[in-house]
């Protein structure tokens, strides 16, 4: 049996190991578009922050697929899925065939298309690539603005201050994905974000970009002056990395579509993590549940589906929410 993984993420990595545990002698590999081998996507903002350094962010999770002969290959983006033929190509031309197939590709973070103008001083926040561009390119002490609504943007921001930065959060609406903060709950978050000495500028978006002497200007989008500053961080919420499924059949709303046992309208192939959408029962409708925790829930259940058990998956809010908006959250402005 060949088991293609595309994504190297926690779903993906959950996944595959699950597989090797229920079918020991499978060809598995996994396929992923970052070049860098696996790390903690959580631990990103600490490295901006200077709290770690690069050698902590390795996923340790990751660490034994080697041993399990898990064959995991780097800088391959997905550019089609061949359903009919159970082949996927990849953007440098080479394919990969599979039995059955496990779509795990996260997202990405929408740019605002103001900030679309090739600037290296915009700097879309995502993956370890970015961070280190970001490390480079923001002056230790300059001004950053920060563009994004949700819970990116306010680690993000902290993570800048932390550094040394001035940040100037352009707090521009509610995420579209999860679960919105509000009340007393995002007022107590919203005061610790401000006691780190953020300036936020609640209900604006970046409307214009300007190159000025010795930096840049942001024009809000509610009026107000003009922002000084040496760099603009786009730290929005990421929206599922399906691009490459256009014509393939498989079904997608949001993200892609599952049942319950994360699988999609195409027997073979299931989804996890940040791309899947799966049916919300206490909602009443689909939703994409964003986070860590749920992704290697989703991966590990994934995997072993995919070997040949029926398992239900049961989502929690507390997969999402609490781990994200709760505590822990404050603990990391601080």
């Amino acid at each position: 049996m060949r088991y293609l993984i595309l994504g190297c993420g926690p779903a993906g990595v959950a996944a595959a190991k699950a597989i090797r545990g229920k079918d020991p002698n499978a060809g598995i590999v996994i396929a992923t578009e970052e070049r860098d081998p696996p790390y903690s996507r959580p631990l990103l903002t600490e490295l901006i922050a200077g709290r770690v350094g690069r050698a902590a962010i390795s996923e340790p999770q990751a660490a034994d697929l080697s041993e399990l002969g898990i064959d995991v290959r780097l800088g391959m983006r997905a550019s089609k899925l061949d359903t009919a033929g159970n082949r996927v190509v990849f953007s440098d031309g080479t394919g990969s065939a599979y039995d059955v197939l496990l779509v795990a590709t996260g997202g990405k973070p929408g740019i605002p298309p103001a900030l679309r103008i090739g600037h290296p001083s915009v700097l879309p926040f995502d993956s370890l690539e970015d961070t280190l561009k970001i490390l480079e390119r923001v002056p230790p002490r300059g001004t950053v603005a920060v563009c994004g609504p949700g819970f990116l943007a306010i680690v993000t921001s902290s993570a800048l201050r932390k550094r040394g930065n001035g940040v100037v959060w352009f707090r521009s609406d509610k995420p579209r994905h999860g679960y919105p903060i509000g009340g007393e709950l995002e007022a107590n978050i919203l005061d610790s974000v401000r006691n780190t000495g953020v300036r936020i500028l609640d209900g604006h978006d970046i409307a214009e970009l300007r190159e000025v002497a010795g930096g840049l200007e942001a024009v809000p989008t509610v009026g107000g002056p003009p922002v000084r500053c040496d760099a603009v961080v786009i730290a929005n919420e990421r929206s599922p990395s399906t691009g490459f499924l256009a014509g393939s059949g498989v079904e997608t709303g949001a993200g892609i579509l599952v049942d319950d046992r994360l699988r999609t309208n195409v027997p073979n192939i299931y989804a996890a993590g940040d791309c899947a959408e799966l049916f919300d029962w206490g909602s009443g409708h689909s939703r994409i549940n964003f986070g860590l925790r749920s992704a290697i829930k989703q991966g590990r259940l994934a995997g072993e589906n995919m070997a040949g058990a029926e398992k239900l998956y049961a989502r929690e809010t507390s997969d999402y929410f609490w781990i994200l908006f709760g505590p822990a959250l404050l603990d990391r402005i601080k």
